[in-house]
């Protein structure tokens, strides 16, 4: 069974690396516990090679500035600066945008593929497309919007590493200790208690997983 998971994990993740399908086949060779956490470790760094730049959204809108002020149409801006962009999800506002759908329609797609100015942008291109004016400075502010958006979120994300770092170590440290406790026996002598041993192990485990849960929780609103 463990096999069959780790085939299947190692399929889905499509490692680009040597050291991730070694990862998942070192688990065969480990405890439970340490596969769980080496399998962990292999998706999370996945995850963040698979997240999109958040400059592709800039670039685009910058993208459609340049075409509209080179006298392109917005139709044609949108099918051209979507090159620009390859992290974005774009190809159903491109196929709108060519087969001449209904700009509310193109609008409405654009809204949902940028997460970060989608209204602003469907907006735009109504707007555009109703009046028939220039729009080409609105994309241009509306990218400037967008990279201050993303430096002020790496300053806020910066300034509040030490207090996430804190955190983490609040709260991994007594997550792990009780782990390894439970992984090495150590608490063989209190659950051979009769009843009451498991019930203090239960109980102290509560209090000490609800406590790293609670810290967590007051770290990331801080942070």
């Amino acid at each position: 069974m463990l096999l069959i998971v780790l085939v299947a994990v190692g399929i889905a993740l499509r490692p680009r690396r040597f050291w991730e399908p070694l990862a998942l086949g070192a688990a065969v060779l480990l405890p439970w516990w340490a596969s769980l956490a080496g399998i962990g470790i292999v998706m999370w760094i996945a995850r963040r090679d698979q997240r999109m730049d958040p400059y592709q959204e800039v670039a685009y809108l910058q993208a459609i500035s340049a075409e509209l002020r080179s006298g392109r149409s917005l139709r044609h801006a949108l099918v051209e600066a979507a090159v620009r962009a390859p992290g974005l999800d774009l190809a159903h506002v491109t196929r709108l945008a060519r087969s001449g759908r209904p700009m509310k329609e193109v609008a409405r797609s654009a809204c949902e593929a940028l997460p970060g100015t989608g209204r602003l942008t469907a907006a735009a291109m109504r707007i555009g497309a109703e009046s028939g004016g220039q729009v080409a400075s609105a994309f241009a502010t509306l990218s400037g919007i967008q990279a201050d958006r993303i430096e002020l979120a790496r300053e806020t994300r910066a300034a509040g590493a030490t207090a996430r770092a804190s955190v983490a170590v609040l709260t991994a440290v007594p997550v792990c200790g009780l782990g390894l406790a439970l992984a090495t026996d150590s608490l063989a002598e209190l659950m051979a208690m009769g009843w009451i041993g498991p019930i203090l192990v239960g109980i102290g485990s509560l209090l000490l997983v609800s406590g790293a849960a609670v810290t967590l929780a007051l770290g990331r609103r801080l942070s």
